[in-house]
């Protein structure tokens, strides 16, 4: 896969992490809210989830990312 389909993978990726994050402290902070403790602990599940795929897929950088862990990338931010 080329430099900048990996950068945009990368780029995509980050950016997706980073709305997490931010429902996140969002529910943190109406967590009066019915659901917000069960949102935040499946929001949690989802960051770990990246973190598995990442550190099994994107070993030597993300310039060599391979096709199953692109595709696992993928289906990840889609969800």
């Amino acid at each position: 896969m080329d430099r900048e389909m990996m950068s945009d993978l990368e780029t995509r990726v980050a950016n997706r992490k980073r709305e997490l994050i931010a429902e996140i402290i969002e529910h943190k902070q109406n967590s009066s809210r019915v659901g917000a403790a069960e949102a935040i602990e499946r929001i949690k599940a989802r960051l770990s989830e990246l973190a598995r795929i990442v550190k099994e897929g994107v070993v030597d950088g993300w310039a060599n990312v391979g096709p199953s862990a692109t595709l696992k990338l993928d289906e990840w931010i889609a969800k």
